[in-house]
């Protein structure tokens, strides 16, 4: 198993509906973050094709219709062309990504993550399990069929998109298959600082892991000429960053960076994840199987059984 290595977390305005322009970017971070020694690199949540923070515009307003058609014709499917050019861009950098990006599968979207290693293979690709309050105008329910890990030179890693983190079970499912770095991908909403900070602390603690946490910038200023004017409401596209990576004890290793957008680092000492475990390990000593059980359905939900 690897001693130590170095992870990043990617805070950078994302190309909103425009997946020629993003997938250009997206292999600059990754070339940048390979550059300083990093062997992995998380982007933010849906950060291919940009988080739908206009999802709370009345389905009355006519733009919501223009983002709406903007975004089913250029979101991608795990075996296009796109996927592949992430694929290569992680292959000819060397370092393995989180990507969270909005995925096509017939007529439905999914907020989605893919894992690719630093050879390029599409390890796999995890569909939000709840889309939270209006997101539900936008995408389709994932199931409990891709929370495992991937394996990356002798680590585990894994993850969970914004509010899952909120979801007791999933936690816990994840720490039952073991994972060292934990992908956290959320918005950049400053209204939610609060509720990331407290639960990626907790779930690095709980499952005692290191966590990456990718956040993004975000202003209308920001928005592409090919996308409806919004000045009206320059507030709803704000993000402002919150990017960091903690400990399996809970501390920061990289404060959450705000208002700027850069690449967060740290070196992380996986001997610390024992360190930790030491103490409390959810599904070992500390876990009481007597009491608690959890049922986990890992069958895919597909229209045909």
């Amino acid at each position: 198993m690897t001693d130590s290595l170095i992870v990043s977390a990617i805070q950078w305005v994302p190309e909103v509906l425009d997946l020629e322009r993003g997938l250009m970017r997206a292999d600059d971070a990754i070339k940048e973050a390979a550059r300083n020694g990093a062997r992995l690199a998380v982007f933010p949540e849906t950060w291919l094709l940009g988080y739908p923070y206009w999802a709370s515009l009345s389905v009355r307003d006519p733009r919501f219709a223009v983002v709406r058609r903007l975004l089913q014709q250029q979101a991608f499917t795990r075996d296009s062309q796109a996927m592949q050019n992430l694929q290569k861009s992680a292959a000819s950098a060397g370092i393995a990504i989180a990507m969270g990006f909005h995925e096509s599968a017939g007529g439905t979207l999914f907020n989605s993550v893919a894992y690719i290693g630093a050879g390029g293979e599409l390890l796999n690709v995890h569909r939000k399990l709840m889309p939270t309050n209006t997101e539900r105008l936008i995408w389709g329910f994932g199931d409990g069929s891709d929370l495992a890990p991937v394996e990356l030179d002798g680590w585990k890693l894994n993850g969970l998109l914004c509010f899952e983190h909120q979801m007791a079970l999933a936690r816990h499912a994840l720490a039952i298959d073991g994972v060292d770095v934990h992908a956290a991908l959320w918005p950049g909403h400053a209204f939610i600082d609060g509720v990331i900070d407290a639960s990626t602390r907790h779930i690095a603690h709980e499952n005692g892991c290191f966590v990456v946490v990718a956040r993004e910038i975000m202003s209308v200023d920001r928005l592409g000429r090919h996308l409806p004017d919004f000045g009206d409401e320059p507030a709803r596209w704000v993000g402002h960053g919150g990017s960091a990576i903690i400990g399996p004890d809970g501390t920061y290793l990289s404060e959450p960076v705000f208002d700027v957008e850069t690449i967060v680092y740290a070196e992380l000492d996986l001997a610390k994840i024992m360190d930790a475990k030491w103490l409390f390990d959810g599904v070992g000593h500390y876990s009481r199987p007597d009491v608690f059980q959890l049922k986990w359905d890992k069958a895919p939900k597909t229209p045909l059984a």
